[in-house]
């Protein structure tokens, strides 16, 4: 089974049997050896070795050691926020006329994120719509409906821990700036944009400002929690019903499941809590997470590489494998008719329409950009939140700080950047 248009993609020039090509593929999710082997198998000719050499959080400083070394992999994952530090620094190729036809079968969502002006730099894998995850069994016990916007969810977080002061019905962790951009995407926020060659900054709009200000008061009222995502504090209220919900993405019922395996079948899911007006009431969150696959600038094989980066985020039989053995949302839009994402996730067996809500999610996710200094932004943020969240205040001046930081960093470097008016 093929996506419609990739056979059409595969390049010439390939290896002959007689002089099989050899490629690297850096790629740090689990199970991805069972992905590249269906390639492997129909691809005698171009044999793909997969490497765990580098992590989501160091893949732009391995990356960058390998290139300067002279040894990059031919392919590589990368996160959506690390792709722009990874162009602007010459590290991957341009694969503009090869991606030209797929635009139309790729969420808009998706391409944007890795296409700056009219260069496309990676192919998306997936998309991340925006959900909140719930213990719709205890919720049910205490009389509390799941929210469907932040003002509700207000109210039921503080009527969680008047009904039992032993739970929360979330959390709010400093050390995720990830998470707390795609809450102000969903206010129209852009952290940063590219027009041409000018960047704009936008971290501390008053939009942004005044989500920053609604999760102050949650935290400084003591009706969400302050751990830690994926600390082990974390894990076991996850598991022990002591944390009854989890903002997270269409990938989370896995996750969830390896935490707190023995509650299977009581969750619930909705989708992530909207602003009751403006930009916040139509847009239904943000960008978090997600990940596509580029081709190194310094590769000796660029058509066969440039052919198994599409066949992976692209084929059929590739994201059917992905999505049994990594749960996620393709952004190939064809990918999305597969069977098993027809059913209910396994984990929530009574979210039938779990897949369809997400479709719906993606239309309303605004599309946005990340820019080249985000580990810089993301290390600020998560000295000053963590600050702030003790002090239960200043999560505003949290904002500009990073704004600052991200501003003066960019002017140092030499791009041409304004600050958002």
């Amino acid at each position: 089974m093929a996506c419609a248009g990739t056979a059409a993609l595969f390049l010439s020039g390939a290896a002959t049997a007689q002089e099989r090509v050899e490629l690297t593929y850096w790629n740090w999710a689990p199970h991805i050896d069972e992905v590249v082997a269906i390639w492997n198998e129909a691809n005698p000719d171009i044999h793909v070795t997969v490497s765990r050499a580098a992590g989501a959080a160091e893949i732009v400083q391995k990356l960058s050691a390998a290139h300067t070394a002279g040894n990059p992999p031919d392919v590589t994952n990368v996160t959506y926020q690390d792709l722009p530090a990874l162009v602007v620094n010459g590290l991957v190729a341009d694969i503009t006329p090869e991606m030209a036809s797929l635009k139309d079968q790729i969420a808009p969502v998706a391409w944007d994120l890795v296409t700056f002006g009219d260069t496309t730099w990676a192919t998306p894998q997936g998309t991340s719509p925006m959900m909140f995850f719930y213990r719709k069994d205890i919720l049910t016990d205490l009389g509390i409906e799941a929210p469907a916007t932040w003002e509700e969810f207000e109210a039921a977080a503080k009527a969680v821990r008047a009904a039992d002061p032993g739970k929360y019905l979330a959390h709010f962790p400093s050390s995720d700036p990830g998470l707390f951009a795609a809450l102000t995407h969903q206010v129209g926020a852009q952290w940063w944009r590219l027009d041409g060659d000018q960047w704009t900054v936008g971290i501390n709009t008053p939009a942004a400002k005044e989500v920053a200000a609604y999760w102050e008061r949650l935290v400084a009222e003591d009706a969400v929690s302050t751990m830690q995502t994926w600390s082990p504090e974390w894990g076991a209220a996850m598991a022990d019903g002591s944390l009854l919900g989890f903002i997270s993405a269409v990938w989370a019922p896995p996750l969830i499941a390896n935490l707190a395996p023995d509650t299977q079948g009581k969750w619930g899911v909705v989708p992530l809590p909207r602003w009751s007006q403006g930009t916040g009431a139509e847009l239904s969150g943000g960008v978090m997470g997600g990940s596509a696959t580029a081709v190194s600038s310094l590769t000796k094989h660029p058509e066969e590489a440039k052919e198994f980066a599409i066949w992976i985020t692209n084929n059929l039989d590739a994201l059917s494998a992905y999505v049994r053995l990594m749960n996620i949302w393709p952004a190939q839009l064809s990918a999305r008719d597969l069977p098993q994402l027809k059913e209910a996730p396994t984990f929530l067996p009574d979210a039938t329409d779990f897949y369809t809500m997400a479709a719906e999610i993606d239309v309303d996710t605004p599309s946005v950009s990340w820019g080249p200094n985000v580990s810089a932004a993301f290390d600020v943020y998560r000295n000053a939140m963590g600050e702030a969240v003790q002090n239960k205040s200043g999560f505003a001046g949290v904002l500009d700080q990073v704004q600052q930081t991200v501003f003066g960093d960019m002017s140092n470097q030499g791009y041409s950047v304004v600050e958002a008016q």
